[in-house]
């Protein structure tokens, strides 16, 4: 999930109920690459499933609700 640059560290910020403008949230996901988004994006998904008793294997991306293409370099 973590790219080579961010393996095996781990950022925190302890803050107010109601003081927290995002920033925090903005530069970690900006630092990590797209390929880490989507695992965490895919292991939250498997959570949900999991929590609505809905099994993993049915988990689909719909082919409506858009692509993923890569990025040419």
């Amino acid at each position: 999930m973590a790219s080579s640059d961010a393996a095996g560290r781990i950022r925190a910020r302890v803050t107010r109920l109601h003081g927290d403008d995002g920033a925090f949230d903005r530069e970690f996901w900006g630092s990590v690459g797209p390929e880490a988004r989507l695992a965490a994006l895919w292991q939250m998904v498997e959570e949900w499933a999991d929590w609505r008793g809905i099994d993993r294997d049915e988990l689909r991306l719909q082919r409506s609700a858009g692509r993923a293409e890569r990025r040419r370099r």
